[in-house]
């Protein structure tokens, strides 16, 4: 108690508290009034104290003024007269804080903060007005204060690592503490001490500690030579000590005392990380004895008050404004890489409600104290580098609180080549090693693990993962996982794995339609409602070799770069995107004609029929269930396809496995391997490549590199059964597993590609049961019952054994071309003839008569044939009846030719006759 019996004591106060009171009553008038505690405290120069009012002056405003103002108002006393501490020799004010302090110090018992609980009482209860210091401030400031002395000291270091906490310290703060190891071991140090702080303080370029140097030392000092003046009087040895890093045990008692300081500095101004100012600060509150004789001794002569008061007014002037954000950059020849978190603050990240899910796993998973890592897998285009941005976002917004000082650093692997993924990966895990603050986001983990000749990089990972180098969240395809981690339970320990799957079309419209947002407002233009679902909706039935939402979002931003093309070069004034313009992408990226798409509403259901029939004659139920195993791999049931042709030539087989080359792979490109140039069981080398020794051999083998350089590749096999049987051992693996590796040993999957294998045999007897009227499940009964039998024409060994046909899904017979579909070809195929002459500004009219009379030749001559001529038949009779009488008449009447806009062709049982017409003459006869 302040009073006992009536008097004043200061028994049992902290010394810097009893200071301040006995201070306070020498000051005196009469009677003591709170404003001379205040007047006390800020002449007794008690550093916490004054930062603490410091924090709460005016602009330009300093302790002086507040001192100034208050003997205005409460002059000190000039007599000295004794003093017998009565209670009436003090204001009712003065009793009322006193009073009031004595009842918190009984109850908070705050070690440590006495004073601030005196000085608390005190500005509450100030009996004058000072315009230039905010009390409220004073009040929340001295508040923390005691706060802070209450809450246990701030966990510095992880527990099992012992590594400094990075997370607590700005970007600047830990190159400044990075480089205090540096000079310590340079000096000779085993530990790292306050003076290696101040050091490397000092090498900051434009730093704070630099800039207070600069206002005391003359020009040819400047802060290199206090900082040269400092290291030579601390050296030990000429020898530098092993190399220390910010680990508990390389770091002094002094220096963890020094960062606790800043670390209570940094929460009293309101910043929740420490920066450099707040080092610095920590370190002028209680510098070491020797710092102190080394800088205000000659020829230095630094005045450490004065550096003090003006970090204050620097720490003043920045209050409440936090760090600038700086990002966090792995070099540009490693690899390219974002910094997630700056951007998350600085620009902002799209929300993604969707992904809370899987969110919430990872989050878990990065809570864990051990095998805290996670592994994202899943197709490209389904989200997984938008469920890095989304989990980044919310720990840089707050959102997750244990990764609120986290930094998420996206880094890109998916180029490396094998020859560099092992030094790649090496550099970056140590341009991040001891980084407690970041979680490293590397996309394409799989390609970085891979290295030449089919070796990886395991433990390598392994060994970065165990030994705490790196928080770690990797993104690779699962095809990947399962090869390089399916087997290694050490590293699955290590890790979670979130596997993201293709959104439906609810959830995929929903996350493209916040994209269109932003591609409307990138573009300056608008975006239809109705073409986001169009987009959705053609891009899931149409755009199969890639992913939702990301084929969706591609598609959109075409259409806008598009139309932003035609109004920038071309002067059109359209400013919205519409449903058209949508159709007309995907027509360009699918192959599928605009007018089918146009027609169809995807949320009506998918019409493969339609799109592979547009191209395909007579061969309905080939077409069907060509569409039906779409759908199947479409809804993720089937994992790519191994399909039989079986049939005559000419009837379709190629030309359908064309069409769902353009509509289904991503090169648009049917890989055509004709199987009779596979005679021999050497040449298998053709396949899967030559051994090593061997010229070539570095190419690798040809299946291997068109299956990774498109993994949606549609392949045809053609005359299947011409193949020697030992060239296709290697097709048994990779059709029940779905990969292959070559002779090099690089490995390949054929989990999203179509194989399709075409042959002619038996084509006589599929013609004899078509004419028989056999069913067409008769028919494929008959075939699939002939394939076993039939033995390679070399050797004698069956090309399809049970184990080969039994990997296959679908066997498909081709009928036999009849007139109906002689018909259907011949008008496709005039109708292509029409659309070249159109390129020529031409028009081709060809009268029904004719069409009727090459499509009855067509199928007069392929029966007569047994069905071996087929539809190709149908180009020769063409060529024939249209394309050599209009060469015969061009070329008599060239003047004619050149000038008319349209080729007539005119029907006369036997001959044809052409007319050339243009718009200023009626016409001539070829």
């Amino acid at each position: 108690m302040l009073f006992e019996n009536g008097l004043l004591s200061t028994v049992g106060l902290e010394p810097r508290t009893e200071a301040i009171v006995l201070a306070a009553v020498d000051r005196r008038t009469a009677p003591v009034r709170p404003s001379d505690f205040l007047a006390a405290a800020l002449s007794a120069s008690d550093r916490q104290l004054l930062a603490t009012i410091t924090m709460a002056l005016s602009p330009d405003a300093e302790i002086d003024h507040v001192r100034q103002i208050i003997t205005v108002h409460n002059p000190p006393g000039s007599a000295r007269e004794e003093f017998d501490g009565q209670r009436d020799r003090f204001s009712a004010a003065a009793l009322r804080a006193m009073d009031e302090f004595d009842a918190a110090r009984a109850r908070d018992q705050a070690a440590g903060s006495e004073l601030e609980l005196l000085m608390l009482s005190v500005m509450r209860h100030l009996e004058i007005r000072v315009p230039i210091l905010d009390t409220e401030t004073v009040e929340r400031v001295l508040r923390e204060h005691i706060a802070l002395a209450s809450a246990p000291p701030a966990t510095l270091f992880e527990g099992a690592s012992g590594r400094l906490r990075s997370e607590m310290f700005t970007e600047a703060a830990w190159v400044v503490l990075q480089n205090a190891c540096v000079r310590a071991a340079e000096l000779g140090y085993d530990r790292v001490l306050p003076p290696h702080c101040l050091l490397a303080l000092l090498a900051e370029t434009e730093g704070l500690a630099e800039r207070l140097v600069r206002l005391q030392v003359p020009a040819e000092l400047g802060p290199s030579r206090v900082a040269e003046a400092v290291a030579n009087a601390l050296r030990i040895s000429e020898r530098a000590a092993s190399p220390l890093q910010l680990r508990q045990e390389d770091l002094g008692d002094a220096t963890v005392a020094l960062l606790q300081d800043a670390h209570r500095l940094s929460q009293v101004w309101g910043v929740d990380r420490v920066g450099p100012q707040h080092l610095l600060g920590a370190l002028l509150e209680d510098p070491p004895a020797r710092l102190v004789l080394i800088l205000e001794r000659e020829p230095l002569r630094l005045n450490l008050a004065t550096a003090r008061r003006q970090l204050e007014q620097f720490l003043r002037d920045g209050q409440g404004k936090p760090p600038p954000e700086v990002p966090f950059r792995i070099p540009g020849d490693l690899l390219p890489s974002e910094d997630l978190t700056h951007t998350a603050r600085t620009k902002g990240i799209p929300v993604a409600p969707h992904l809370d899910a899987p969110v919430e796993l990872m989050t878990r998973a990065l809570f864990r104290k051990s095998g805290n890592h996670v592994l994202i897998t899943g197709h490209a285009g389904v989200g997984r580098t938008a469920l890095v941005r989304e989990l980044a976002r919310r720990a840089a917004t707050g959102k997750i609180q244990f990764l609120r000082h986290k930094r998420f650093v996206w880094a890109d692997g998916r180029d490396v080549a094998p020859a560099d993924s092992g030094r790649k990966l090496a550099a970056v895990f140590s341009h991040v090693a001891g980084r407690t603050d970041l979680v490293l986001c590397l996309d394409g983990l799989g390609q970085l693990l891979r290295g030449e000749s089919g070796a990886d990089h395991r433990m390598q990972l392994r060994a970065a993962l165990t030994q705490g180098q790196v928080q770690l969240i990797g993104v690779l395809d699962a095809t990947d996982y399962e090869d390089l981690f399916a087997g290694d339970q050490a590293v699955r320990s290590l890790v979670t794995r979130v596997e993201l799957r293709e959104p439906d079309r609810e959830i995929a419209l929903d996350m493209v339609d916040r994209v269109a947002s932003g591609l409307a407002e990138e573009f300056g233009l608008e975006i239809e409602p109705k073409a986001v679902e169009r987009a959705v909706g053609l891009c899931a039935d149409y755009i199969l070799n890639e992913r939702l939402p990301r084929k969706a979002v591609a598609v959109l931003r075409r259409a806008c770069e598009d139309l932003d093309f035609e109004r920038t070069v071309m002067d059109g004034e359209r400013q919205r995107v519409t449903t058209e313009d949508v159709i007309t992408v995907v027509a360009r990226l699918s192959g599928v004609p605009e007018g089918q798409l146009s027609g169809i509403d995807p949320a009506a259901g998918e019409d493969y029929e339609k799109a592979l029939g547009a191209e395909v004659v007579g061969q309905e139920h080939a077409v069907k269930a060509v569409a039906e195993e779409l759908r199947l791999i479409k809804f993720g049931l089937r994992a790519g396809s191994v399909l039989f042709f079986a049939g005559l030539t000419g009837t379709g087989k190629s030309e359908l496995a064309k069409t769902l080359a353009r509509f289904y792979s991503a090169s648009k490109k049917l890989q055509v391997y004709t199987m009779g140039n596979f005679l021999e069981g050497h040449s298998v080398s053709g396949i899967i490549g030559v051994p090593a020794g061997y010229v070539g051999h570095e190419r690798g083998g040809r299946l291997i590199n068109d299956l990774n350089a498109d993994p949606y590749c549609v392949f045809l096999l053609d005359e299947a059964e011409k193949a020697h049987p030992d060239v296709w051992k290697p097709f048994l693996n990779l059709f029940d597993e779905g990969w292959i590796e070559d002779q090099r040993g690089v490995r390949a999957h054929a989990d999203r590609a179509i194989f399709i294998l075409t042959s002619n045999a038996g084509s006589d007897k599929i013609a004899q049961l078509h004419r028989e009227g056999a069913t067409p499940a008769g028919v494929e009964r008959a075939v699939r019952d002939h394939l076993p039998t039939m033995r390679h024409h070399h050797s004698r060994e069956v090309v399809f054994p049970p184990e080969f046909l039994a990997r296959i899904q679908r066997i498909i017979v081709f009928n036999p071309l009849d007139r109906a579909a002689m018909g259907g070809i011949t008008r496709k195929v005039l109708e292509q003839r029409q659309r070249f002459w159109a390129t020529r500004d031409k028009q081709l009219e060809v009268p029904e008569t004719l069409v009727e009379h090459i499509a009855d030749l067509a199928d007069r001559r392929n029966r007569d044939a047994n069905g071996q001529e087929g539809g190709r038949i149908v180009k020769k009779l063409i060529a024939e009846w249209v394309e050599d009488p209009i060469v015969r008449a061009a070329t008599r009447d060239q003047r004619a030719y050149q000038t008319c806009d349209r080729i007539e062709l005119v029907h006369r049982g036997q001959d044809v006759d052409v007319v050339f017409t243009s718009a200023v003459d009626s016409g001539r006869h070829g």
